[in-house]
């Protein structure tokens, strides 16, 4: 038997179709109370809130976020760009960001060795390109592709987002061969499918700013997050702002006296099609809007009172056209104020000339700056050491016997000259001491030069075999009488 329902929208036939149909009826689901807030409901601020100020700590959201803001924020991109440069070029004209040293005289074949691995692998050239790469992401993934003679040839690319590092319970890197239990495993982003496995030493895993209780490293602006997106919000809605209010309105006034309401609005009506509209072809009109914004169109009635036309009451404004309550940029320069802490660039680097204090306050935010670009130096340090510590691992030679050192241009000019001038200080000092019986020469080099007892014995056998060949006297080059008298002058 088949029960037609009534009509559920009256409420007495409602009621007798619930009893006619029993389980069957549908049920209507209770109201929900919702609270307001400043206009906005409670479902609304809970969106607000995660959007702004919970923000995820997965590694996939972190990069997408940090990717976004390179390609959108103006000051991020710069910075990033200007350290990375800062950090590994040279001064005086030369094109190698760094230099291997050798602490003791290596063989031939060594040095062969470790200069071959840098030139293969394109090192010098890409320094920069890896530096930026951790400052951004906080990891920068490299593998170490090696042909059948035991050479490594490249450091192959590897995005952060799709790699993955496996470490056991005390923080040590597996070394397993299946899935789960790779050093370093490769999956599809989003997708967690597996798509290669590696061993501790066939990957170059560089950390930025890591912490003990992370595998990974974290992001130069992993902090600015929260304040990139409530800026960019902000600027969306201004500019959304500048644009539709940027734009006149005109204001007509009618004259509709003595019309009765009808009349008024139709003739009011008649007013704006005649300048909306125009004439496209023979019987065919069109509509011509005046403005992007819409016009504002009020009748006007005269009255007469004691003989004289008096204006009625009703009368209208036209709104503030100038965008003047958006010209108020602060909170958008606090926010960008934040963004530029993150960055720890100084920002009179970036051209940001309102930010420039006193000559003392920028001394020392540029001496700041130049110890931030040696960290980074020494996180590039930590791969090349790898790279050529593995390409002596293969060849047979043991690394821990071959000292060597990786030594970068210095970022900053003013701090050799004012290491020089302690240098000179503690020259005069130590000259004078060791003259009086205080102290020797090995403890001049170990205290003021910092050496190593390794690295003073080598020194000092080296000074010992200069001191057997006596210095041979410099002879003055030919030249005018007055060039002689200069000379003498000076010395």
């Amino acid at each position: 038997m088949t029960v037609n329902l009534p009509n559920p929208n009256n409420s007495l036939r409602s009621r007798i179709a619930r009893r006619i149909a029993g389980s069957d009826w549908p049920q209507t689901p209770e109201p929900r109370e919702s609270t307001t807030v400043g206009g906005l409901t409670e479902e609304a601020l809970n969106n607000l809130e995660n959007a702004f100020f919970h923000q995820s700590t997965k590694r996939q959201d972190v990069y997408e976020d940090v990717i976004k803001m390179d390609d959108t924020i103006d000051e991020v991109a710069v910075a990033l760009d200007m350290m990375a440069d800062n950090a590994i070029s040279p001064d005086g004209g030369s094109t190698e960001p760094f230099t291997i040293s050798y602490m003791k005289k290596v063989d031939s074949e060594t040095e062969a060795i470790i200069q071959g691995v840098i030139a293969r692998t394109n090192w010098q050239e890409k320094a920069y390109e890896i530096a930026r790469g951790c400052l951004l992401m906080g990891d920068e993934f490299r593998q170490f592709v090696i042909d059948d003679q035991g050479q490594i040839v490249r450091l192959m690319y590897m995005p952060p987002e799709s790699m993955i590092r496996n470490e056991d319970d005390i923080g040590l890197l597996m070394d397993g061969k299946t899935e789960g239990e790779w050093a370093y495993e490769q999956r599809v982003p989003r997708d967690d499918k597996f798509i290669a496995g590696f061993a501790p030493w066939q990957m170059l895993h560089l950390r930025w700013n890591k912490s003990g209780r992370s595998a990974y490293g974290r992001s130069l602006i992993f902090t600015a997050r929260t304040a990139w997106r409530k800026l960019q919000a902000m600027e969306e809605a201004l500019v959304i702002n500048w644009i539709t209010r940027a734009f006149a309105r005109l204001l007509f006034t009618l004259d509709v006296t003595n019309k009765p309401e009808q009349e008024a609005k139709q003739a009011i009506d008649n007013f704006k099609r005649s300048l909306q509209s125009r004439q496209i072809a023979k019987d065919v009109v069109g509509m011509d809007q005046l403005s992007v914004v819409k016009d504002i169109f009020i009748g006007q009635s005269y009255h007469d009172i004691g003989g004289r036309a008096e204006k009625s009451l009703t009368d209208a404004k036209v709104l503030d056209t100038s965008s003047t309550g958006y010209a108020q940029i602060k909170p958008i320069e606090y926010y960008r104020s934040k963004i530029l802490m993150a960055l720890r660039t100084p920002p009179p680097y970036l051209g940001i000339e309102e930010f420039i204090n006193a000559k003392a306050t920028l001394t020392q935010e540029d001496r700041r700056y130049q110890r931030f670009l040696r960290r980074i130096q020494n996180v590039l340090t930590q791969g090349i050491k790898q790279t050529v510590n593995l390409q002596l691992a293969l060849n047979a030679i043991d690394p821990r016997k071959v000292p060597y050192v990786v030594t970068w241009w210095t970022p900053s000019w003013s701090d050799v000259a004012e290491d020089a001038q302690a240098m000179s200080n503690y020259a005069q000092a130590d000259a004078a001491f060791r003259t009086m019986g205080v102290v020797d020469r090995k403890w001049i080099a170990t205290r003021h030069l910092r050496m190593s007892d390794t690295e003073w014995n080598q020194m000092d056998a080296r000074v010992e075999e200069d001191d057997k060949y006596p210095a041979v006297p410099v002879v003055q080059a030919p030249g005018n009488q007055g060039d002689t008298d200069k000379t003498k002058e000076t010395e």
